[in-house]
């Protein structure tokens, strides 16, 4: 919760020149990250985007999980310090609204919008997860959103998650179909070499073809160890045995 206020105090100095042409009540409104009556992609810190008539899978984790936020530049908090990082924050990513949710307390949920991250780090069931914006990785790519980098070294391996939409397809005269627009989690793995970014097969045979110079080696791995390359677990193994050794 220290962070949470912390994390207010910055939003307020970010601000300031803003506060400065608005009534006292708005500027509780930016302090507490509501009422703000703004363009969203000037806000910091606010709430939710609400999302009428769309239904599914909205994070990649729904489940709230302790984490650490990495920003793209130093923000000034409490007692005059900058800083670029937040811990010890309760968080989970919304990948169809392209933002990181905030539980600051029961019932109270405010956001930071993606273009303000570099990279934030979660524990799910004890197990560290690190998530980068893809363009802090490449920035002149065009994809765009959250990655979750499960391998880095000569071949980082990354996991881009984006949201697969179907429009609702309702018949009013015959009474069928879906009236609300669905949301389904979609994903696709990249290679990052050499500043450069490609997307990869997840099996065997894209494993060998990245991992050519060391081929041998890495079928070894495989075989001694079973791999199946069935999960983002099996891949991460492989591609850490590659970085490490």
């Amino acid at each position: 919760m220290k962070h949470f206020f912390c994390l207010v105090t910055a939003l307020t100095m970010l601000v300031g020149a803003v506060n400065a042409q608005l009534s006292e009540g708005t500027k509780v409104g930016v302090a507490t990250g509501k009422g703000l009556n703004t363009d969203r992609s000037g806000v910091f810190w606010s709430s939710p985007t609400e999302s009428s008539n769309v239904v599914g899978d909205f994070y990649i984790d729904s489940l709230w999980q302790e984490g650490s936020v990495k920003l793209n530049a130093p923000v000034t908090q409490f007692g005059g310090l900058e800083s670029d990082s937040l811990a010890g924050i309760t968080i989970r990513y919304n990948v169809l609204n392209d933002e990181l949710e905030v539980l600051a307390k029961k019932n109270d949920i405010r956001v930071i919008n993606a273009s303000y991250l570099k990279s934030f780090e979660t524990r799910n069931n004890g197990n560290p997860q690190r998530f980068a914006s893809i363009k802090s990785l490449i920035p002149n790519t065009e994809l765009k959103g959250i990655c979750e980098v499960l391998s880095s070294g000569k071949l980082t391996l990354i996991k881009h998650y984006k949201p697969k939409i179907t429009k609702p397809n309702y018949n009013p005269s015959f009474g069928t179909g879906q009236k609300n627009t669905i949301v389904r989690q979609d994903s696709d793995y990249y290679v990052i070499t050499n500043a450069k970014l490609e997307k990869f097969n997840a099996s065997k045979k894209g494993v060998l073809a990245v991992m050519g110079d060391r081929g041998k080696e890495v079928e070894g791995y495989l075989k001694e160890q079973k791999v199946a390359l069935k999960s983002d677990l099996d891949l991460k193994g492989v591609f850490d045995f590659y970085n490490k050794n």
